[in-house]
């Protein structure tokens, strides 16, 4: 049997396809404008490749798409990492609106904390900046990166983009070390959130965690350990499909 997890995040939509509750395709895509439209099409194509598959969804967007199951976005983190780390109890989600750290046992989600929807400390600030500076996500590798020089006054991601326009009319700053800038402040302003929990030990998830050099990057500002994994990107859409599997 087949269950396909779809995670619809403000900036990117995730997949999952499993088949007997063992994982068979990972994806992703932009999120796009007109959400109901577009998921009442994309429903039928995946039920069209995967015939009687159930669909569950999570996430902001979850319910622009038809499906037998829609679940709570932390609750299927804490299902996605319990299946694909479950040693990590600790897990800081940098989204593309928010910030989130949540702790799970065993796939069951135990405490969360969510930051005030502010964009200095979620993707979205991210992904301005590198529109700004004509550079694309996979373009960034902090390995060896250390404190940046640059430093953001502002906590505001509107002033901070004024701010940053200025550095780049007035300074021979590299782009590379903009953008670690900002990074640098995206983790700045999760460090109130990892304060309310007990722990040293992190697990990033969201599509921040695939840049090259992030674990020992954004150690350095929370001054805890870091780890990612090759499906973080992809937990909440994991544990969304898995949810079909513990039921039956």
């Amino acid at each position: 049997m087949y269950s396909i997890g779809v995670d619809i995040g403000s900036t990117y939509t995730k997949y999952c396809v499993m088949k007997n509750a063992e994982i068979e395709k990972l994806f992703y895509e932009k999120t796009p404008v007109r959400q109901k439209e577009y998921f009442e099409s994309k429903a039928g194509e995946l039920l069209s490749a995967y015939p009687e598959a159930k669909i569950i969804s999570c996430g902001y967007g979850r319910g622009n798409i038809s499906s037998v199951k829609r679940i709570n976005e932390l609750t299927a983190l804490a299902k996605g990492v319990g299946a694909v780390c479950p040693e990590c109890e600790l897990v800081l989600d940098i989204g593309g609106q928010d910030t989130k750290i949540i702790r799970q046992e065993k796939g069951q989600l135990k405490e969360f904390f969510v930051s005030d929807k502010c964009a200095a400390g979620s993707g979205i600030f991210l992904s301005n900046v590198l529109n700004m500076l004509n550079e694309n996500f996979d373009s960034i590798d902090l390995s060896g990166t250390e404190e940046p020089k640059i430093h953001l006054s502002s906590v505001c991601a509107v002033f901070a983009q004024s701010e940053i326009v200025e550095i780049i009319a007035g300074s021979s700053s590299e782009q590379a070390e903009i953008a670690a800038a900002v990074i640098w402040q995206i983790f700045k302003k999760a460090v109130p959130l990892l304060d309310k929990v007990i722990g040293n030990k992190i697990l990033l998830s969201g599509g921040i965690s695939e840049i090259r050099g992030i674990e020992s990057f954004s150690g350095l500002v929370i001054g805890k350990t870091v780890k990612t994994d090759p499906l973080s990107r992809y937990f909440s859409a994991i544990g969304a499909a898995k949810t079909i599997f513990k039921e039956e």
